[in-house]
């Protein structure tokens, strides 16, 4: 037993393993709710960048059908029309494009919907 002037060291071991114990359980409790979180932030970073695909898909094919229009004087007769000759990439697993015709004079009904 050693002594000092300020009392007896017996404990002073015990003391030790309890602080590395609630340090190490207080990190790992940190660490997972930050990697919690930054789950979080990059969900909602994916689901954002899908809503402006489809924002951008819509663009795309409004312009299309409108520079259709100007340069042959009629409305595409379908939506495979567009994407063979007007440049229209989408992904297709991702979204579904209902394309509605009423008309060679009229323009066409585009709904854009995302599937997953």
């Amino acid at each position: 037993m050693a002594k000092t002037r300020f009392g007896n060291l017996d404990g002073i071991h015990q003391i030790k393993k309890k602080n590395v114990l609630s340090t190490t359980l207080i990190s790992a409790g940190m660490f997972l709710v930050v990697f919690v979180v930054f789950l979080y932030a990059v969900s909602k970073a994916s689901e954002g960048s899908v809503q402006e695909q489809q924002k951008n898909l819509s663009d795309a094919v409004d312009r299309a059908i409108i520079q259709c229009y100007v340069t042959e004087g009629r409305y595409p007769e379908s939506f495979e029309y567009l994407k063979d000759n007007y440049g229209i990439i989408y992904d297709d697993e991702l979204f579904r494009v209902d394309y509605v015709i009423y008309g060679s004079n009229m323009k066409p009904d585009v709904t854009i919907i995302k599937l997953q």
